[in-house]
């Protein structure tokens, strides 16, 4: 058997929490990478660890299961609604959202080990995340950034982000950099500062034609710099899958 895939399991009782490890990890398919009751550290673990499923329930405190799974568009593949709350504004939100792994609670556990295994698999869209970040690490080093940089990582995720939502890189200070701190337990000023000196450094080193190709600025801001990367990367993907 191969590799198994990564469970992140959203959920507010603890209790059921275990009891679904014990059964996620039943027949070595799938192990389950963390656990949380809170929707808010579970978009911060899921952004983190980039696991290949989200299991969550409708209902979460802070931020629900709903709204988790709109924000993990484009940075996990694989997703799964699993709850006990089966009122009818929630299955009507599911319709709406054209949820397409639903399961309500009691269940039996092949019934979820059958759907993790679709949500794994759904559509090819892990190959393709792990494309997409092997594309912005090749890109990083061709334009000369190190990545023993502390910036590096926040640099490499930002993109990523960016090519998930572009919107975000229209607003750095408001939501990307706040986004990047809770991910990576810091503030959003260390994680401007960080990029900005990863940027800096990468002007030194890096191939001036190579960075005019992708910039067309003599030196570009943070966002400049994210954005472009990001663009690029994106119609790269479009071109190759078209």
């Amino acid at each position: 058997m191969g590799t198994a895939y990564r469970v992140l399991l959203a959920d507010a009782d603890e209790e059921y929490r275990l009891l679904m490890k014990e059964k996620i990890e039943s027949t070595g398919e799938f192990v389950l990478v963390a656990h949380t009751g809170s929707g808010t550290e579970a978009l911060a673990l899921a952004r983190r660890l980039q696991p290949d499923v989200v299991v969550t329930d409708a209902v979460l405190p802070e931020l629900d299961g709903f709204a988790l799974l709109d924000a993990l568009k484009g940075v996990v593949p694989g997703a799964l609604m699993v709850t006990g709350h089966c009122r009818q504004d929630i299955l009507l939100e599911v319709i709406r959202r054209e949820i397409r792994l639903f399961l309500p609670k009691p269940f039996h556990t092949d019934v979820l080990l059958a759907l993790l295994r679709r949500a794994c698999g759904a559509d090819g869209e892990r190959q393709s995340l792990r494309q997409t970040e092997a594309a912005v690490s090749r890109a990083l080093h061709a334009v000369g950034m190190p990545a023993h940089m502390k910036g590096y990582p926040y640099v490499r995720r930002a993109i990523l982000m960016v090519i998930a939502e572009p919107e975000l890189a229209h607003a750095l200070t408001k939501a990307l950099y706040p986004a990047l701190a809770r991910e990576f337990g810091t503030t959003p000023s260390c994680v401007e500062r960080a990029i900005r000196s990863a940027v800096d450094a990468a002007w030194l080193r890096g191939d001036p034609e190579l960075q005019r190709a992708y910039f067309n600025v003599d030196k570009p801001s943070n966002g400049v710099f994210i954005a472009a990367m990001a663009e690029k990367l994106r119609r790269e993907r479009e071109s190759s899958a078209a």
